[in-house]
């Protein structure tokens, strides 16, 4: 875990056993509410990561609630897209701590400000792997409610995932919602956790607007917002929605015109400004309704696949395509003017019934415009022949 080390001193922990089973080795990160440290199994050497709360929220019921809520959610999500939490329990020095699989590579932010803009290519296969992550989340009733490039880890692998050297994690659950659960599992209350009411937690950067003017309504369209304005940052290198003050970053997210990411990188591909608008739309009814259905729209976007990108206009519509390869699996051939085999049946028997439509109509002109005269010739007897003298 790569995170920058708080200025906050840091209990030494150095050598202690925690939970019977783990040894402290070194403080590797900090983060707003805990440290983390790398650990290992006395009996088997396994390498892990050990993240306790912070001396100065450990007596704090609302921050002690966040911290079991975040190895709780972690805890749930059964996918190789999300950290792994392998224990959960409160030191002899009555410090809560979550023991976690140890992750080496960088976020994504970190990854942002040493590269800058990442490759389209690239940017839509990670998004669709934080993707996979988030829809289990969904599913399982989790919102993770902080994302940013922070908390999507590139974590370095040993084998080649979806083409990249790095496998996508999605870490820090500490404000996720666990829907249907009290904060102590004790049972069902709607939105679990421990927010107040009118309270906003999280980044304001990446958070969508109904969450920084109404405040503690998490849902899964919020999480997608934020993925939404990863993106952003990742493709352009720049943040969607800046400034110095909150009142700042609230007025350019809730009410000013949405950024175009091609005005930052004029090098991205056609229809990702549509993608974003629709991304982060303020009105969560137009966004993309599921974490799958944005990632498949991204891919498309930037080549990967094909798809039909709507834009904000009802009216318009963008559509996206990438060659078909040879291996593509195709419903029905193209035929070469680029109809399908059912739409080329249907036009011909369109033409083929105007054209005898056609046809029926001439004849019946024809036979009303036939002259008089020639009527009354051919009703004219017809007189006998005479023989020749």
């Amino acid at each position: 875990m790569s995170e920058a080390v708080s200025p906050f001193k840091a209990p030494e922990l150095v050598g202690s056993i925690i939970g019977g089973k783990y040894r402290v080795v070194r403080l590797i990160g900090s983060g707003g509410m805990g440290n983390v440290w790398e650990g290992s199994h006395v009996k088997l050497g396994t390498r892990v990561a050990i993240k306790f709360i912070k001396q100065q929220f450990a007596q704090q019921s609302e921050a002690r609630a966040r911290f079991e809520i975040e190895a709780r959610a972690a805890a749930r999500l059964q996918t190789k897209h999300a950290v792994q939490v392998h224990d959960y329990g409160v030191s002899d020095d009555g410090l809560p701590y979550i023991v976690m699989e140890f992750l080496k590579g960088e976020s994504l932010s970190e990854a942002i400000i040493a590269r800058g803009s990442l490759p389209p290519t690239e940017v839509a296969i990670l998004i669709a792997q934080a993707s996979r992550a988030l829809a289990k989340a969904h599913a399982a009733g989790i919102v993770h409610r902080d994302l940013k490039p922070d908390n999507i880890f590139l974590a370095t692998s040993d084998e080649r995932i979806d083409g990249l050297p790095y496998v996508v994690k999605l870490v820090d659950f500490g404000i996720a919602k666990i829907l249907g659960d009290t904060p102590n599992g004790s049972g069902p209350s709607g939105l679990g956790g421990p927010t107040l009411e009118g309270t906003v937690i999280g980044t304001p950067n990446f958070m969508a607007p109904e969450q920084l003017t109404m405040g503690g309504s998490p849902g899964a369209l919020t999480d997608l917002w934020s993925l939404g304005a990863c993106t952003f940052a990742a493709m352009t290198g720049r943040l969607p929605f800046e400034g110095e003050m909150l009142g700042d970053i609230v007025l350019k997210v809730c009410a000013a015109p949405l950024p175009l990411p091609s005005r930052l990188n004029p090098n991205l591909p056609a229809g990702l400004d549509a993608w974003f608008l629709r991304a982060c739309s303020r009105d969560p009814a137009r966004r993309f309704q599921t974490a799958d259905e944005l990632a498949q729209s991204l891919a498309g976007v930037c080549g990967i696949s094909h798809l039909r990108v709507a834009t904000l206009d009802e009216d318009q519509v963008r559509y996206v395509m990438r060659p078909m390869a040879d291996s593509d699996d195709l419903d029905e051939p193209l035929p070469p003017n680029g109809m399908s085999a059912r739409t080329a049946l249907l036009a011909g028997l369109v033409l083929g019934i105007a054209m005898m439509v056609g046809v029926l109509g001439f004849l019946a002109w024809r036979n009303r415009t036939t002259s008089p005269t020639e009527s009354s010739e051919h009703n004219q007897p017809v007189a006998p022949s005479r023989a020749s003298p």
